[in-house]
């Protein structure tokens, strides 16, 4: 197990805060934070944010003690960091074919782009093209078009990092149940 712990006393929200990683896999970090009982609303793409007094029962359930430096260069150097900018929201992780998949709520979409797909409603129900979003043709798309977030999809190797996303744009907030797919996520609310 490569549980990381930092002693960082970020203040926010009225409290102090440090972080929760793993060097080894996304999945390890979720079953460790489910054991120390953080809820999966603080998962940031890449680690949990967690009180700091939490930090010695984290320790007691096998989490290393390490600074913040140290638990930033282990993330990097085991391809588990993910690239994140101010008023974006990790909402899912995983890997899919060897590439880091991540699904960011955010309220654009940066370069490199992908495809995008567009959700729809006609009379509360969502429109659907062989059971996923249509693919949005950007020349034709009203300028009232919302993003509510995007896939990051993307690969390190020693050419360097492989990187593209693939946004989603609500032109109609849908109002009923969603399929499971990619986009899911960004349309539930937090």
């Amino acid at each position: 197990m490569s549980v990381l712990v930092d002693a960082a006393r970020i203040p926010a929200h009225g409290t102090w805060w440090s972080h929760l990683a793993s060097d080894t896999s996304p999945e390890e970090l979720h079953a460790f934070a489910r054991r120390l009982g953080v809820p999966r609303r603080a998962f940031e793409g890449d680690h949990y944010d967690v009180p700091a007094d939490r930090v010695p029962e984290a320790v007691a359930l096998g989490a290393e003690l390490v600074t913040t430096r140290e638990l930033l260069a282990r993330v990097r150097a085991a391809g588990l960091r993910t690239p994140k900018r101010r008023g974006e929201k990790v909402v899912h992780s995983g890997v899919v074919a060897g590439e880091r998949v991540d699904v960011v709520r955010s309220r654009r979409v940066p370069a490199p782009h992908g495809t995008h797909r567009v959700a729809r409603t006609v009379r509360g129900r969502l429109v659907l093209d062989d059971g996923d979003l249509p693919v949005l043709d950007l020349l034709t798309a009203p300028l009232a078009a919302s993003v509510v977030g995007f896939r990051r999809r993307w690969s390190r190797s020693d050419a360097g990092v492989r990187l593209e996303h693939d946004g989603l744009v609500v032109l109609d907030v849908p109002d009923g149940p969603l399929p499971t797919a990619w986009w899911a996520p960004l349309l539930r609310p937090d």
